[in-house]
């Protein structure tokens, strides 16, 4: 296999349709309290003049505060499912090229973003994640949780969880990825097959 091989897969969410609409959901509410927060703003800026005029300053500040208390509950609450959104329909590339798997993380099908990038000489060990040696390799990581770089609790037909054992500046990180058995053979390649684990 030659050391500039090309190979690229997707890890998808197994639930796909499911995720779409659950996306959807999130973000059609996300907008919805976007849309009362700018109503609420709008209605206070035309009727707050009159009310504030020849009131104290504490009865302006009371009335501040009412103003702005559900301005910013219905401002964070729609912030906060639009960040949840990306949480649903999530699905991660893999390519591996050049000695090297980039892995980026991709959003409702649409914007990606690059995740890691894992050269072949800083890869300590890979194997499955069933079996002892990831038990005893996860237990080795001092308490610090591997980076599951894929949207499925189980693999999809025909793919497998593959841990990824990687040395960094600051010490050991360990990867999962879901990939088929031709991802596989071309990290242990790459890496060298003293560092496959089978058991």
């Amino acid at each position: 296999m030659p050391r500039d091989a090309l190979y690229e897969e997707s890890a998808q969410a197994v639930n796909g349709d499911k995720q779409r609409k659950w996306y959807t959901v999130f973000l059609v509410f996300s907008v919805v309290f976007a849309v009362l927060a700018f109503i609420h703003t709008f209605v206070c800026i035309m009727t707050l003049p009159t009310m504030l005029k020849g009131q104290s300053g504490m009865t302006i500040a009371i009335l501040l505060l009412l103003w702005l208390s559900p301005l910013v509950v219905l401002a964070l609450t729609s912030f906060f499912l639009f960040r949840l959104r990306l949480r649903f329909n999530v699905s991660f590339d893999y390519t591996f090229v050049t000695d090297e798997l980039r892995i980026t993380k991709g959003f409702n099908g649409k914007k990606r973003k690059h995740i890691v990038t894992l050269e072949a000489d800083h890869v300590l060990q890979i194997g499955y994640c069933e079996g002892a040696t990831f038990d005893r390799t996860y237990a080795g990581l001092g308490g610090a949780k591997p980076k599951v770089l894929t949207p499925n609790r189980d693999p999809a037909e025909g793919k497998d969880f593959i841990h990824i054992l990687y040395s960094t500046s600051g010490g050991k990180s360990m990867y999962i990825i879901e990939c088929r058995k031709e991802m596989l053979e071309y990290l242990v390649l790459a890496a060298g097959r003293n560092k496959f684990v089978r058991e």
